[in-house]
């Protein structure tokens, strides 16, 4: 089933386009910004004399949101690679996230009009709250009269204290990826070398999978994003491989993930989205 649910509404969009079959072509180009958690669009459109601007814009807009469509379709289909496409009972309407995406410049000069526009890719109105990801469907289990400040200190020792039998509380998690051929997406995934899926948008909520996204793509720890997200006492591993054949799903050790998963409120911190993955730079942006 393709996701033609992605693009009806964009397409009534497209019938009001004015004398559209006359109009030149614009040209657009749409930069995924990973780093930033962002897509910015750069149109442009010449021949540009005898159009009111209100065409202009017209014509920019809905030549972005045509580009836009493919891209959510694209990014959708790599975040859920190995789990195939939406059942045919999942029902989503995209009308409003159309209705409400602008053009954040415009201008005209020698003949040639040119806009841009910026989608948030997680945030209030952002493309991650209105994609149906599974959130929550394979929470932690976990005693919820127990640990509910993740950063309490255990009784009788320090809080980071290695102690036999106290398994340590980690305030993150840093997945090193600069080896492997990862390439971010909305939903990114960690399993285990023994196959046990341990981090996704399945082991958070919706609210905070929209809020704070899947995780942070940086080139080092010491990036701002990464400081508001690892904490005082991250774990730090390297990925072994991808996991499912996709490039969106990290292998991590069993002994990491043992470490990770012994103290509830480790994963507490991981429902909370305190996931950083490190890449290159050059895998933080992609220019279509």
């Amino acid at each position: 089933m393709r996701f033609s649910f992605l693009y009806c509404t964009f397409f009534v969009c497209l019938s009001l386009s004015v004398g559209a079959q006359s109009n030149p072509t614009p040209k657009i180009t749409a930069t995924i910004d990973w780093s930033r958690e962002r897509i910015y669009f750069d149109g442009e459109l010449s021949h540009a004399v005898g159009k009111s601007n209100a065409t202009l814009r017209t014509l920019l807009r809905e030549a972005m949101l045509k580009k836009l469509s493919t891209l959510i379709d694209g990014l959708w289909n790599k975040s859920q690679a190995h789990k195939g496409e939406l059942p045919p009972s999942e029902e989503l309407d995209l009308s409003k996230f159309w209705t409400r995406q602008s053009l954040a410049t415009f201008q005209v000069a020698e003949n040639r009009a040119s806009a841009t526009m910026e989608i948030p890719l997680r945030g209030r109105d952002s493309l991650m709250a209105y994609l149906p990801f599974d959130f929550g469907s394979e929470l932690f289990e976990r005693d919820d009269t127990k640990n509910e400040i993740a950063y309490e200190k255990r009784p009788n020792a320090r809080e980071y204290d290695n102690v036999d039998a106290e398994p340590i509380l980690y305030t993150s998690l840093v997945v090193d990826a600069r080896h492997l051929a990862f390439v971010p997406s909305l939903n990114t995934e960690i399993v285990t070398s023994s196959g046990r899926l341990i981090y996704g948008v399945e082991f958070m909520n919706r609210q905070t999978g929209v809020k704070r996204g899947v995780a942070a793509f940086c080139t080092n720890e010491k990036d701002p994003k990464a400081l508001a997200r690892t904490g005082k006492r991250p774990l730090r591993v390297a990925a072994l491989d991808l996991a499912h054949d996709t490039q969106n799903a990290l292998v991590i050790s069993d002994e990491d993930a043992a470490k990770l998963l012994a103290h509830a409120g480790s994963v507490q911190n991981l429902r909370r989205a305190r996931v950083v993955i490190l890449l290159p730079k050059t895998k933080l942006r992609e220019v279509y």
